[in-house]
């Protein structure tokens, strides 16, 4: 009987298979990586976004109730930043004294993603969520 010898064996073409797939592997496999972490650190920037406004709003609604102060308000923004764990967030409340006589209220979170993003900020790094909410106040009296 004559062999072939160009003729692999079945165990010689499953190792060179073998290996074909350990490269593919360490080709993709940072690629693949880098795209999930890419989708993590995005799904965060939404999330600490809907956190932003959120927290505006509560602080601006808060601070639309009669007898509140800008205090009550800065600390209603403060709740929602903390609910969610948020670091080194700076809430800005305008009027600074809310009075009777005080037409609107506007609240302003901002938010550093150097301090908050999940993986190192690499691409969101220096920078900054910024969102407000202004409401008229009801009740306001004119003397």
């Amino acid at each position: 009987m004559r062999t072939n010898p160009c003729k692999q064996s079945q165990t010689d073409s499953s190792r060179q298979r073998n290996g074909a797939a350990v490269v593919e592997f360490a080709l993709t496999a940072p690629i693949l990586f880098l795209l999930f972490l890419a989708a993590f650190d995005f799904c965060r920037l939404s999330m600490i976004t809907h956190t932003a406004e959120q927290a505006a709003y509560e602080g601006a609604r808060r601070g639309t109730l009669p007898g509140a102060t800008a205090a009550n308000a800065q600390q209603s923004a403060e709740d929602e930043l903390q609910r969610v764990g948020l670091q080194q967030a700076v809430v800005t409340v305008t009027p600074t004294d809310i009075r009777s006589t005080t037409e609107e209220v506007t609240v302003q979170v901002r938010i550093p993603m150097n301090a908050n993003g999940w993986i190192t900020p690499t691409v969101l790094k220096d920078t900054y969520i910024t969102r407000s909410c202004t409401l008229s106040r009801e009740y306001v009296s004119s003397f």
